[in-house]
């Protein structure tokens, strides 16, 4: 029991200092017949974004180039790699009601293997 406690005070102090991280709200997504479970609403962010894999995996083509960086919210800095554009995204909550957006992604590389999705404020 003690140790439970003290993971979680620790876990409370770590999102004390990342604020950002703490007000993610976690979803599961299906894009096709992709899970991405992995996904996430991110209040702070101006875009949408999905990781390389996840772009693999959908077989999505390139719309746009892309040729900036992008700085987090989480103060870490990626390369946005490519822009998808009009993509319609339907999200479906608890009481079964669905809510489309058509909004554009850009990929990034995240150095992660598992698929990956944030949905900004376009979304919220």
């Amino acid at each position: 029991m003690r140790k439970m406690c003290l993971s979680r005070k620790a876990l409370e102090e770590k999102s004390k200092k990342d604020e950002w991280f703490s007000s993610l709200q976690y979803l599961n997504a299906n894009i096709n017949d992709l899970l991405i479970s992995n996904s996430f609403l991110d209040s702070a962010s101006e875009f949408c974004c999905m990781n390389d894999p996840a772009i693999n995996a959908l077989g999505w083509k390139v719309d746009k180039p892309s040729d900036f960086a992008i700085k987090g919210n989480s103060k870490h800095i990626t390369e946005a790699l490519e822009w998808f554009t009009d993509v319609p995204i339907s999200i479906r909550d608890k009481d079964d009601k669905i809510v489309t957006a058509t909004g554009n992604f850009t990929c990034i590389d995240n150095g992660e293997l598992e698929s990956m999705l944030c949905l900004g404020m376009t979304w919220i």
